[in-house]
Protein backbone atom coordinates (compact mmCIF):
# COMPACT_ATOMS: atom_id res chain seq x y z
CA UNK A 1 0.00 0.00 0.00
CA UNK A 2 2.68 2.11 0.92
CA UNK A 3 4.38 1.54 -2.56
CA UNK A 4 1.03 2.21 -4.24
CA UNK A 5 0.83 5.50 -2.65
CA UNK A 6 4.74 6.60 -3.18
CA UNK A 7 3.98 5.92 -6.58
CA UNK A 8 1.17 8.03 -7.70
CA UNK A 9 2.52 10.72 -5.51
CA UNK A 10 5.89 10.56 -7.39
CA UNK A 11 3.13 10.70 -10.75
CA UNK A 12 1.28 13.47 -9.60
CA UNK A 13 4.57 15.53 -8.96
CA UNK A 14 5.52 14.40 -12.67
CA UNK A 15 2.42 15.66 -13.90
CA UNK A 16 2.29 18.80 -12.03
CA UNK A 17 5.69 19.77 -13.67
CA UNK A 18 4.74 18.79 -17.12
CA UNK A 19 1.58 20.93 -16.22
CA UNK A 20 3.66 24.12 -15.08
CA UNK A 21 6.40 23.79 -18.00
CA UNK A 22 3.56 24.03 -20.23
CA UNK A 23 2.66 27.17 -18.61
CA UNK A 24 5.76 28.13 -17.96
CA UNK A 25 8.39 26.95 -20.36
CA UNK A 26 10.99 27.58 -18.27
CA UNK A 27 12.54 25.07 -15.58
CA UNK A 28 14.35 27.92 -13.53
CA UNK A 29 10.68 29.80 -13.58
CA UNK A 30 8.97 26.90 -11.58
CA UNK A 31 9.31 27.25 -7.54
CA UNK A 32 9.36 23.98 -5.51
CA UNK A 33 6.12 25.77 -3.78
CA UNK A 34 4.34 26.09 -6.92
CA UNK A 35 5.21 22.27 -8.00
CA UNK A 36 3.81 21.70 -4.96
CA UNK A 37 0.60 23.01 -4.93
CA UNK A 38 -0.51 22.26 -8.44
CA UNK A 39 0.92 18.40 -7.40
CA UNK A 40 -1.31 18.86 -4.52
CA UNK A 41 1.33 18.10 -2.12
CA UNK A 42 3.44 19.70 0.88
CA UNK A 43 7.22 20.90 -0.08
CA UNK A 44 8.06 18.32 2.63
CA UNK A 45 6.43 15.46 0.94
CA UNK A 46 8.40 17.16 -2.35
CA UNK A 47 11.66 16.44 -1.07
CA UNK A 48 10.63 13.23 0.52
CA UNK A 49 10.81 12.03 -3.13
CA UNK A 50 12.85 14.38 -5.22
CA UNK A 51 16.13 16.66 -4.38
CA UNK A 52 15.68 19.02 -7.60
CA UNK A 53 13.17 19.25 -10.47
CA UNK A 54 15.70 18.17 -12.48
CA UNK A 55 15.84 14.96 -10.45
CA UNK A 56 12.04 14.44 -11.38
CA UNK A 57 13.18 14.59 -14.91
CA UNK A 58 15.95 12.46 -14.84
CA UNK A 59 13.73 9.74 -13.21
CA UNK A 60 11.22 10.08 -15.74
CA UNK A 61 13.09 9.78 -18.90
CA UNK A 62 15.12 6.94 -17.03
CA UNK A 63 11.97 5.42 -17.09
CA UNK A 64 11.11 6.02 -20.31
CA UNK A 65 14.62 4.72 -21.38
CA UNK A 66 13.98 1.43 -19.62
CA UNK A 67 10.87 0.70 -20.88
CA UNK A 68 11.98 1.14 -24.10
CA UNK A 69 15.01 -1.33 -23.55
CA UNK A 70 12.20 -3.97 -22.21
CA UNK A 71 9.92 -3.84 -25.64
CA UNK A 72 13.14 -3.32 -27.74
CA UNK A 73 14.24 -6.98 -26.23
CA UNK A 74 10.67 -8.46 -26.79
CA UNK A 75 10.70 -6.89 -30.26
CA UNK A 76 13.55 -9.22 -31.33
CA UNK A 77 14.58 -7.15 -34.53
CA UNK A 78 16.77 -8.59 -36.85
CA UNK A 79 17.75 -5.96 -38.83
CA UNK A 80 18.70 -2.60 -38.31
CA UNK A 81 16.07 -0.75 -40.67
CA UNK A 82 13.64 -2.13 -37.98
CA UNK A 83 15.56 -0.32 -34.90
CA UNK A 84 15.14 2.80 -36.49
CA UNK A 85 11.40 2.58 -37.35
CA UNK A 86 11.11 0.64 -33.56
CA UNK A 87 12.68 3.78 -32.08
CA UNK A 88 10.32 6.61 -33.99
CA UNK A 89 7.03 4.35 -33.16
CA UNK A 90 7.89 3.77 -29.41
CA UNK A 91 9.16 7.66 -28.85
CA UNK A 92 6.38 9.21 -31.02
CA UNK A 93 3.83 7.83 -28.67
CA UNK A 94 5.34 10.49 -25.63
CA UNK A 95 5.28 13.33 -28.63
CA UNK A 96 3.56 15.53 -26.27
CA UNK A 97 5.74 15.36 -23.21
CA UNK A 98 8.92 15.59 -25.41
CA UNK A 99 7.61 18.75 -26.82
CA UNK A 100 6.91 20.41 -23.57
CA UNK A 101 11.15 19.19 -22.87
CA UNK A 102 12.08 20.72 -26.30
CA UNK A 103 10.10 24.25 -25.70
CA UNK A 104 11.30 24.44 -21.98
CA UNK A 105 14.77 24.04 -23.56
CA UNK A 106 15.29 20.82 -21.39
CA UNK A 107 15.38 18.06 -24.37
CA UNK A 108 19.87 17.79 -23.68
CA UNK A 109 18.45 16.19 -20.29
CA UNK A 110 16.57 13.18 -22.49
CA UNK A 111 20.19 13.15 -24.78
CA UNK A 112 22.22 13.18 -21.49
CA UNK A 113 20.48 10.77 -19.43
CA UNK A 114 20.24 8.28 -22.65
CA UNK A 115 24.44 8.73 -22.76
CA UNK A 116 24.33 8.02 -18.91
CA UNK A 117 21.76 4.91 -19.33
CA UNK A 118 22.06 2.92 -22.53
CA UNK A 119 25.79 1.96 -22.82
CA UNK A 120 24.92 -0.37 -19.48
CA UNK A 121 21.96 -1.80 -21.45
CA UNK A 122 23.20 -2.00 -24.46
CA UNK A 123 24.52 -5.48 -23.74
CA UNK A 124 21.52 -6.90 -22.69
CA UNK A 125 19.68 -6.53 -25.98
CA UNK A 126 21.34 -9.19 -27.95
CA UNK A 127 20.19 -8.06 -31.21
CA UNK A 128 21.43 -9.04 -34.55
CA UNK A 129 22.39 -5.47 -35.83
CA UNK A 130 24.66 -4.83 -32.72
CA UNK A 131 28.65 -4.30 -33.04
CA UNK A 132 30.39 -6.96 -33.01
CA UNK A 133 33.07 -5.64 -30.45
CA UNK A 134 33.38 -6.38 -26.83
CA UNK A 135 35.43 -2.96 -26.43
CA UNK A 136 33.38 -0.88 -23.92
CA UNK A 137 34.74 2.21 -25.61
CA UNK A 138 33.85 1.19 -28.87
CA UNK A 139 30.44 0.27 -28.02
CA UNK A 140 30.23 3.60 -25.92
CA UNK A 141 31.16 5.68 -29.03
CA UNK A 142 28.59 3.39 -31.24
CA UNK A 143 25.77 4.42 -28.87
CA UNK A 144 26.44 7.85 -29.10
CA UNK A 145 26.68 8.76 -32.48
CA UNK A 146 23.28 6.62 -32.94
CA UNK A 147 21.51 8.47 -29.37
CA UNK A 148 22.96 11.53 -31.09
CA UNK A 149 21.29 10.80 -34.62
CA UNK A 150 18.69 9.63 -33.62
CA UNK A 151 17.02 12.47 -30.99
CA UNK A 152 18.61 14.82 -33.35
CA UNK A 153 16.05 13.81 -36.15
CA UNK A 154 13.44 12.95 -33.53
CA UNK A 155 13.95 17.00 -32.39
CA UNK A 156 13.62 18.26 -35.48
CA UNK A 157 10.40 16.63 -36.38
CA UNK A 158 8.44 17.06 -33.11
CA UNK A 159 9.56 20.86 -34.02
CA UNK A 160 9.18 21.40 -37.68
CA UNK A 161 7.23 18.49 -39.14
CA UNK A 162 5.01 16.98 -36.45
CA UNK A 163 1.87 17.85 -38.58
CA UNK A 164 3.09 17.06 -41.78
CA UNK A 165 5.48 13.83 -41.54
CA UNK A 166 4.03 10.74 -40.75
CA UNK A 167 6.04 8.35 -38.29
CA UNK A 168 6.86 5.72 -41.71
CA UNK A 169 7.86 8.74 -43.69
CA UNK A 170 10.41 9.91 -41.35
CA UNK A 171 12.00 6.28 -40.82
CA UNK A 172 11.95 6.28 -44.47
CA UNK A 173 13.51 9.39 -44.74
CA UNK A 174 15.98 8.75 -42.20
CA UNK A 175 16.79 4.96 -44.13
CA UNK A 176 17.28 6.77 -47.46
CA UNK A 177 19.94 9.01 -45.91
CA UNK A 178 21.73 6.49 -44.16
CA UNK A 179 21.49 4.27 -47.37
CA UNK A 180 22.98 7.26 -49.65
CA UNK A 181 25.82 7.88 -47.27
CA UNK A 182 26.72 4.13 -47.57
CA UNK A 183 27.05 3.85 -50.65
CA UNK A 184 29.18 6.92 -51.74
Amino acid sequence: MKNRIAIQTKGRIRDALLTLLKEEQNLGMITIAALSDEAGISRRTFYRYYASKEEILTTYITSLINEYIVELKQSRLEKFEDLVIFFFNFWTQYADELSVFQKAGLFSIIVETSNKVLPDLYPTVGAPWQIASKNQQDIVYAIRYGIGGFWNVLSQWLACDRENVSVPELSRMLLNAMNSAQES
